[in-house]
């Protein structure tokens, strides 16, 4: 159980690691609130509907890829919002995004060994989502799941004891 000393650093620590998540949920309603932008939002989704027909998915030729585009912020923003108030299944849910969009979309071994910058460059995206990977996990392996707003008057009690 982390010290109450650690209580500070550890949701600066949860806000951090859930900032892209929430950073990213939020662009993708924005994009896909004007109709100028919605084609940008399901553009970022496209790499993962290439990757999931590459495989073998038969998904159908009118893919409603702005429903994925929701589902993945969705996922992202209750993830990472979940993540900054201590609760465990905030980590599951990132995992959960984590996972296959890391992999499908990260593909470095896929990429031509000619093209060394580009496989360079997908490596990196892939160690990126890797790392995200780990301090999600650090996170569910450290807290003790209880809600900010339930430990809040424990650590205040603590405090003035």
């Amino acid at each position: 159980m982390p010290s109450p000393l650690n209580a500070p650093v550890l949701v600066l620590a949860r806000f951090l690691l859930a900032a892209p998540f929430l950073v990213s949920c939020a662009i993708t309603f924005v994009l896909l609130n004007n109709n100028e932008t919605r084609e940008l939002a399901v553009g970022r989704v496209a790499p993962t509907v290439a990757a999931l027909r590459q495989l073998g998915v038969e998904l159908p030729a009118e893919f409603p890829a702005e429903k994925l585009a929701v589902l993945l912020a969705v996922t992202q923003g209750l993830g990472g919002f979940l993540m900054v108030m201590n609760h465990h299944f905030g980590g599951f849910l990132l995992m959960l995004y984590l996972l296959p969009t890391t992999a499908l979309t990260q593909q470095f071994w896929a990429v031509d060994p000619a093209r060394t910058a580009e496989q360079m460059e997908v490596l990196g995206r892939f160690l990126q989502g890797v790392g995200l990977m780990g301090g999600v996990l650090a996170f569910m392996a450290t807290t003790d799941g209880v809600p900010l707003k339930i430990k809040r008057p424990q650590l205040h009690k603590q405090h003035t004891d």
